[in-house]
């Protein structure tokens, strides 16, 4: 009986329907959870408050035009996150899929081959179209005419729009006539530049972003003398407090004797029995931050600015006092620690880079893609630690992207349109959305080059096989750059700016434009115990 309803066509037919509305819908769910998210973010980072400048132009809150670049940009984002989270999910999909835990959990039953086929397909579909149609509609849209209207504005970015893609038809047909790529589809040829651009910001970003995740740790090592340096700005500390608390007990005194009119002309006389103020008040004044008048004798020493400065030094005591309870042994080995880690994560991720680079020379690994999902499954699927190890990849994976979106806004001219909250208007939330689209248009193909997992299966992403030899060479190339400029950028980071003639020569001490231990902190603070500022109640 179940032969004859496998045999069934009619019984296959409802079988493939039915999986096909599945499919359908939980990639329907998935897209609508990731706009959802970047639907609040555009929000938060968008600016909210009109400028003061008229010539500044700003967004208007509630205006159809404004809302529809935000909702082309929302779609642009949530194909972003689509594309980074798509490897590690497959990953993780897959090694479920190899212990059969998505027959053992009712949950998971839904996962399966055709579902993660089918949510490559949508997902490079998605990319590109808004890559290439939706987020060029959002930015003809907005240079347009603002004083017609919203039909006049669509008809003339299409118009615009249809010229601009006439003119990138004609440049892909002669850049494949003059390297000699005819054979090749017009789609496969975007996507290379697509991925060419990506690998071009990956060499100069990820090296940076590397550095700027561990820049924090500079602030853990302390000197041997800080524990003196302390006690000293301690001891400080409590004389200015208690001179403070002395003025402020006079001041109640006299309060409490003579009343608010007694108290005005004792002030006055108070101030007025010197010409010019002793030198413990200009002390007082210069170190809280007052002002006092040297030719009429007169200091702006008053209550309110007595309490608050004697509310900042206790603070500032508290603080100092926390600091000195600090063990520099536990600070020290813990950044001797910390360094050592992302030193193994360097290397770990170079070992990677070279080995794919090596292999990559004797052997052709322009077939991967001719391969279904299903042949990815088992060896091809676990990290080189073992079937079991697949979350080693998955934060291998995370860690690099992490690198490369944080590396991005350190180098410019991405440097001048890094998001901020609430100051973000749209022509930088189109070129923000526009740089993550293309990174992650790419990076399923840039991750797999550079061998930081063993999963060869990418899908649509994969048609560079069609282009042989070129293709081959281009990651070649890639993997060498990314391995040059990784190993140069921390060595420039680590031992030449320690070198006491680079130090004093003409070179820069800024490791390829990265400030050390500024990215999350502030200015250098020469007056402290290691350099940098460890605490600062003022801000």
């Amino acid at each position: 009986m179940r032969s004859t309803l496998e045999e069934d066509p009619n019984e296959q037919a409802a079988i493939a329907f039915y999986n096909l509305v599945r499919q359908n819908i939980i990639a329907f769910l998935l897209f609508l959870s990731l706009y959802a998210i970047s639907y609040v973010l555009l929000q938060r980072f968008r600016k909210k408050f009109r400028a003061s400048d008229p010539d500044d132009e700003d967004d208007d809150l509630f205006g159809i035009d404004n809302l529809v670049i935000i909702v082309l940009c929302a779609a642009g984002l949530a194909m972003a996150l689509a594309g980074f989270l798509l490897l590690p999910f497959t990953i993780f999909a897959t090694a479920l899929l190899l212990e059969d835990l998505n027959k053992e959990i009712y949950y998971l039953s839904w996962l399966d081959a055709a579902l993660l086929e089918t949510l490559w397909n949508y997902t490079f579909i998605g990319c590109n179209i808004t890559l290439f149609v939706l987020l060029p509609f959002a930015y003809f849209f907005n240079e347009t005419d603002q004083q017609i209207t919203l039909i006049a504005k669509a008809r003339d970015t299409l118009s615009i729009m249809l010229l601009v893609g006439l003119l990138m038809y004609v440049f892909i047909y002669v850049s494949k006539l003059i390297f000699g790529i005819v054979n090749i589809d017009e789609f496969v040829v975007l996507n290379l530049l697509t991925c060419l651009g990506g690998a071009t910001i990956c060499w100069k970003a990820t090296p940076k972003g590397y550095i700027r995740i561990w820049a924090w740790i500079g602030q853990l090592p302390l000197n041997f003398n800080y524990r003196r340096s302390l006690k000293n700005k301690l001891s400080q500390h409590r004389m200015e407090i208690n001179a403070i608390k002395q003025k402020l007990e006079s001041l109640d005194r006299v309060w409490r004797s003579h009343g608010e009119k007694a108290m005005a002309r004792s002030a006055t006389a108070l101030s007025s029995t010197v010409n010019c103020p002793s030198s413990s008040d200009k002390l007082y004044a210069s170190m809280n931050g007052f002002s006092t008048n040297s030719r009429s004798g007169i200091s702006t020493l008053n209550r309110r600015d007595l309490l608050t400065a004697l509310k900042t030094l206790e603070s500032e005591s508290r603080q100092t006092q926390s600091d000195l309870s600090k063990s520099p042994l536990y600070r020290n080995m813990s950044f001797f620690l910390l360094l050592i880690l992302s030193l193994l994560i360097w290397a770990l991720l170079q070992v990677h880079i070279s080995w794919a680079f090596i292999k990559s020379l004797f052997v052709d690994d322009d077939q991967y893609n001719t391969l279904k999902l299903e042949s990815a499954f088992g060896k091809k699927t676990g990290s080189v630690f073992g079937r079991y190890s697949v979350l080693f990849d998955i934060c291998l994976i995370f860690y690099f992207t992490a690198s490369t979106i944080i590396g991005v806004y350190s180098i410019q001219p991405f440097k001048r349109i890094r998001p901020r909250w609430n100051r973000m208007n749209v022509q930088h939330m189109i070129a923000n959305v526009t740089i993550l689209l293309v990174i992650s248009t790419s990076w399923p193909s840039l991750v797999r080059i550079l061998g930081l997992t063993r999963f060869d299966w990418v899908g649509p992403y994969g048609h560079f096989h069609k282009l042989r030899s070129t293709g081959q060479w281009l990651a070649i190339i890639f993997r060498a750059g990314a391995f040059v400029t990784t190993l140069f950028s921390f060595l420039d980071y680590y031992i030449l700016k320690n070198l006491p003639r680079v130090r004093r020569s003409s070179i820069s001490p800024r490791a390829n434009g990265v400030m050390h231990n500024t990215f999350l902190n502030g200015d250098i603070d020469t007056t402290t115990i290691n350099g940098h500022i460890l605490h600062d109640p003022c801000r």
